[in-house]
């Protein structure tokens, strides 16, 4: 495996993805468990997704989900009436979601698999969706390449990435945790950027993380026929401690200035 892959599956099969925002007191592995995580993922962490991805979409739709982690999102596509498939690399990641789905007594065709390689025959999703996971990854270009191919005519590909000219990345990451706390020097910029992730110290757990301009996004998604994006995700937390200054009513205004993921739009 890529060593940069290989990374990414240390970080999660560690630290699978949203396992620290469930409650210490309830049981792992468990149907409480599975729906605490749910609920800390739409409710708490990130509040921005009932808005801005559109599961509704998915009812009566083949929808495959790239980087499934415990399988939160997919299961909401599930419960908006899609047929779902899901592919990840981590084996942690697809055994919790087997479990997920098996504790809710649902199905869904998940595979061990790397999205620069989808196990899929051509033209067979109408939605290909994608959350926070391609922004890991070191061929993303061969990977969007897949999205496309096993996209039908007229499918939709939904996905989003980490964002450039965010106040997390550029504040709370580069300036106060870079600079002014001395881990750009002693971490590095990528080492910097794996700790985003939950659990990555920067030096023995380094998965690699990577951030997108909505120009860099728009020439990789050449082949599709309509692009378009949205900014989501902007806390007055990320502007550290000058946060007071922003009134909480006013991260919706900030949002699509300031926001830390960048959401893609397409049609094939």
């Amino acid at each position: 495996m890529d060593p940069l892959k290989k990374a990414a599956t240390e970080q999660w099969n560690s630290t699978p993805c949203g396992s620290t925002d469930v409650h210490q007191d309830i049981q792992k592995e468990s149907l409480e468990y599975f729906q605490a995580l749910r609920n800390s993922r739409f409710e708490v962490t990130d509040t921005w997704m009932k808005e801005k991805i559109p599961f509704h979409l998915g009812k009566g739709k083949k929808v495959l989900e790239i980087g499934f982690g415990q399988g939160s999102d997919l299961f909401t596509w599930h419960e908006a009436g899609a047929d779902c498939y899901g592919i990840d690399i981590t084996p942690e990641h697809f055994r919790l979601a087997q479990l997920h789905f098996a504790l809710n007594g649902k199905k869904a065709n998940l595979q061990l698999a790397d999205a620069a390689n989808i196990p899929f025959p051509s033209d067979q999703f109408d939605i290909v969706y994608s959350n926070g996971v391609l922004h890991h990854t070191p061929d993303i270009i061969k990977c969007i390449s897949e999205c496309h191919r096993v996209l039908k005519p007229g499918g939709q590909m939904i996905f989003s990435m980490y964002r450039t000219y965010s106040a997390f990345h550029i504040i709370t990451k580069l300036l106060v945790e870079g600079i002014l706390k001395g881990k750009l020097k002693t971490l590095g910029y990528q080492g910097l950027l794996s700790t985003i992730e939950r659990g990555a110290d920067g030096i023995h757990i380094k998965p690699l993380v990577k951030t997108y301009r909505a120009t860099q996004l728009k020439h990789m998604l050449s082949d599709f026929s309509k692009v378009e994006f949205k900014v989501a995700h902007f806390k007055r937390e990320h502007l550290t401690k000058f946060h007071r200054l922003v009134p909480r009513f006013a991260e919706k205004y900030l949002e699509p200035l300031l926001g830390w993921y960048l959401i893609a739009y397409t049609i094939k």
